[in-house]
Formats: C-alpha cells, sequence, structure tokens
C-alpha cells in the first residue's frame, strides 16, 4: 500500500522537510510521488532523491552513480559521502545533484521516462507514476477518468516494443493484477490515499473517493511512434483477451492526453 502518515506530511509542510517539498513546487522538472513510507522526488523521470521515514527523523538517498562516466568523479566522491541522516546536507547539495544528473542525461537520454514526466505536469488527473506491486509488475501510470481508475503503459519511439517489453506482456501483467481481489484492492485504496496526500501538500486540487466498486481501465499510450510498423498487430495476435483495452497515439511534443480519442485495441489494424 502506498501511504505516508500525518507526520510526514506535517514535517513536509512546516518542517525541517519543508525545502524539498518547495523545491518540487518550484521546478517544473521535479515531482513528488508517495510510496510507502517514503516519497521519491522524480527529475526529469530520474528518481533524484529518496526520502524514508524512520522511527526517528528521516534517511535520505541519492544515487551517486548519475555522476560517473564524464571524466571527473569528484561529485561521486562528495554526494555518495553524504550522511543519508542530515538532511542540511542534501539541502546544500540539491542543485548539484541536479546539474549531476542534467549532465547524466545528455549522454544518457531517457526520452520515454521525461514524456512520462510531461504528462504528469500537464494531466491533473494522473495519480501516480512506476507504480509497482512487492516484487512484481510496474505500471507506468495510474490515471482517473471519470471516476473510472485508468492503468496506461506508455511507449516512446519505433523502438520501444521488443523483446520483455512487448505489449502482450505488459497486457498481460495488468490483466493478471486487475483479476487478483487483493491487488484490485491495493490499486484503488492506494490512489485515495496518494491523492490525499498530494491534497495536503498543495500538489492536487482536490482528493478522491475510489472503492471496490471503481471501474479499472488499460490505455496503451504510443508516442513519436510509425503508425505504419506491423509490431503492435503481431502484438495482438499475441494476446489471449480477458479485458477491454484502448490504445492512443501521440506526437512527440503532445502533452495532453485526450482519452475519448483513444481506439479499441483488438480493433487496431482492422
Amino acid at each position: 500500500m502506498r501511504t505516508i502518515n500525518e507526520r510526514f506530511i506535517n514535517d513536509l509542510q512546516s518542517q525541517h522537510l519543508k525545502f524539498f517539498l518547495q523545491e518540487v513546487k518550484n521546478n517544473q522538472n521535479l515531482c513528488l510521488e508517495v510510496r510507502r513510507n517514503y516519497i521519491n522526488i522524480y527529475y526529469r523521470g530520474g528518481n533524484l532523491l529518496k526520502i524514508e521515514q524512520q522511527k526517528k527523523g528521516y534517511t535520505f538517498e541519492f544515487d551517486s552513480r548519475y555522476c560517473l562516466n564524464k571524466g571527473n568523479d569528484a561529485n561521486h566522491v562528495l554526494l555518495d559521502s553524504l550522511s543519508k541522516k542530515d538532511a542540511s546536507l542534501y539541502e546544500k547539495h540539491f542543485k548539484l545533484m541536479i546539474s549531476e544528473m542534467d549532465e547524466w542525461f545528455l549522454l544518457n537520454p531517457k526520452a520515454e521516462r521525461e514524456f512520462q514526466h510531461h504528462l504528469l505536469i500537464a494531466n491533473k488527473n494522473i495519480i501516480d507514476i512506476e507504480y509497482q506491486f512487492a516484487n512484481s509488475s510496474r505500471f507506468d501510470t495510474l490515471m482517473l477518468h471519470e471516476n473510472k481508475l485508468i492503468i496506461v503503459e506508455i511507449k516512446y519511439g519505433s523502438k520501444s516494443i521488443s523483446r520483455g517489453s512487448g505489449l502482450a506482456k505488459h497486457y498481460l501483467d495488468i490483466c493478471n493484477a486487475i483479476s487478483d481481489d487483493k491487488k484490485r484492492e491495493e490499486l484503488w485504496q492506494s490512489a485515495n490515499f496518494i491523492s490525499d496526500a498530494k491534497y495536503k501538500l498543495g500538489l492536487r486540487a482536490s482528493t478522491i473517493n475510489l472503492t471496490k466498486d471503481t471501474e479499472i481501465e488499460i490505455l496503451f499510450i504510443f508516442a513519436n511512434y510509425n503508425k505504419k510498423s506491423k509490431t503492435i498487430s503481431n502484438e495482438i495476435k499475441l494476446i489471449n483477451k480477458q479485458y477491454d483495452a484502448k490504445i492512443l497515439f501521440m506526437e512527440k511534443d503532445e502533452t495532453v492526453i485526450n482519452y475519448n480519442a483513444a481506439e479499441d485495441l483488438f480493433s487496431y489494424g482492422s
């Protein structure tokens, strides 16, 4: 279950974690996502900082591998040595961490993750990104549309479907989750908790109230994709249909998800 408690929320609002919440609010390249007793602050789709609640205080974690492979590892040594319990050090070096990630993205561009981040910023009905069940499948995005919970998988570029990341596999993973009563319950309860926490933090305009009867739908978004490719049609042939699903094509510079324009996945190419 994804949720953080009231102490965590209060500390982000008014105590020694306030700096990090304000940075998220002031920088559209940043977003704050609620996890189980911790938060991730993403930068341009990459995980910039993990802040985890402990019995007393919090721990902080920056992936210092973002500092490597640039010809100078001095910042890696510095950021890797930071005390995980000292919030002030992460405040002091926050801009440096962002700078290191910018340099890393120049060498290792992540177009799909950046596209996902732009969708998150532009679509206020997106509740969460990178939703993962314990030791199980991961979903790119959870979104609300007309009181329905939408599980969204994003594919960017014509080479985005490959062995191990195919449409058929993602569809099966989603079907396995929503056909499991415990996982369905976790999904809608987590969506409620995340929405409530973000509302209290000033990151959402309203809360939501999903229940066990909430409908769950499946959406595949293909961005910057060659529609003439036969790959999608070939993947659909591999699917044993269990639940309806939709497909939406977007241009690389589009950011608003027009769910009403989505087509039936299983009618694609026919």
